[in-house]
């Protein structure tokens, strides 16, 4: 069964944006996909500090 998925809006500066579609557009994610895995990344960090 697919994850239900909520829909929300951020402001990146420009250079911030670039560097998402260019990471997203290497790995062959969308934009979406790649913040959703640094904020994964992130909680992991966060447990072991």
């Amino acid at each position: 069964m697919a994850t239900e998925k909520k829909r929300i809006m951020i402001s990146l500066t420009e250079e911030q944006n670039n560097e998402l579609e260019k990471m997203a557009k290497e790995r062959g994610f969308s934009k979406s996909a790649i913040i959703a895995l640094a904020l994964e990344e992130y909680k992991k960090g966060q447990k072991n500090a």
